[in-house]
């Protein structure tokens, strides 16, 4: 059975729209839009990659693709978050340590501390309460709230 030609157009016409609005939007430049505007760095080679395949299997899209996430910074690495390099961040004399997952029990959040201050604490204490902060300038807002409800405040 032979399928219409005004049917095959119309298909390798949506085809065609649907690999170039891939390649018009650059791999790098969809997953990670925060990156965008990033003056070089080290190259993300799974941005790379993802660019390459769209190289391989649509040429123009392909390069497409590596044109926009080159010019917008996207398949570049963040420069702190890979380097090592990444300063604790500070709020109001407070420092942020960030922990690996794996270290995220409570006789090793109690070892970090003791490293980092010097003190000995327990966190299996029933005065204390731990909460992830998503950013450490909520730290005074939360201890605040944690006050009201202990009726400390």
């Amino acid at each position: 059975m032979m399928i219409p030609l005004r049917s095959r157009r119309s298909f390798l016409s949506t085809l065609t729209l649907s690999a170039l609005s891939v390649g018009l939007s650059g791999c790098g430049t969809f997953l990670y839009p925060e990156r965008r505007g990033q003056q070089g760095g080290r190259i993300d080679w799974k941005v790379v990659a993802l660019d390459g395949i769209g190289l391989l299997l649509f040429f123009i899209p392909g390069v497409i693709a590596f044109a926009v996430d080159i010019y917008s910074g996207a398949i570049y690495l963040p420069p702190d978050e890979y380097s090592g390099t990444q300063q604790p961040e500070m709020h109001e004399g407070f420092v942020s340590i960030p922990l690996p997952a794996e270290r995220r029990d409570t006789q090793s959040i109690e070892a970090v501390i003791a490293e980092n201050t010097g003190k000995q604490i327990q966190l299996e204490d029933e005065n204390c309460h731990r909460t992830r902060l998503p950013a450490l300038a909520q730290f005074t807002t939360l201890t605040e709230r944690l006050k009201e409800q202990c009726g400390l405040g």
